[in-house]
């Protein structure tokens, strides 16, 4: 499966109205993941090509509420990340260069 395949399979979407919009989420995973792990474009391996999907299904699901920490809606309280969950982070992390400094 394709990317936007495996994306909207992970948010049950089966018609492609969304696609124009999660192909854009898609493709901002993939330049925010090049530029935190610092590698090139064909250094993407297949597990970071799931943490790419996975940052976009993050993001899609925030969409309405990028600003928003929280809110309650009759009774009902939610809160919402503002930023990306530790997983992603950790995952991500193990893919990210080290930088080697002077005189360490």
């Amino acid at each position: 499966m394709d990317s936007l395949s495996n994306t909207k399979l992970l948010l049950e979407i089966d018609n492609t109205t969304e696609d124009a919009l999660l192909e854009l989420y898609l493709k901002r995973a993939r330049r925010f993941v090049i530029n935190y792990c610092e590698i090139e474009e064909n250094e993407i391996s297949d597990n970071l090509l799931g943490v790419i999907e996975d940052i976009a299904v993050f993001k899609y699901r925030l969409k309405g509420v990028e600003a928003t920490k929280a809110e309650t809606r009759g009774g009902v309280s939610e809160s919402y990340y503002d930023s990306l969950p530790s997983d992603i982070k950790l995952e991500l992390d193990r893919y990210k260069i080290p930088h080697v400094t002077a005189g360490g």
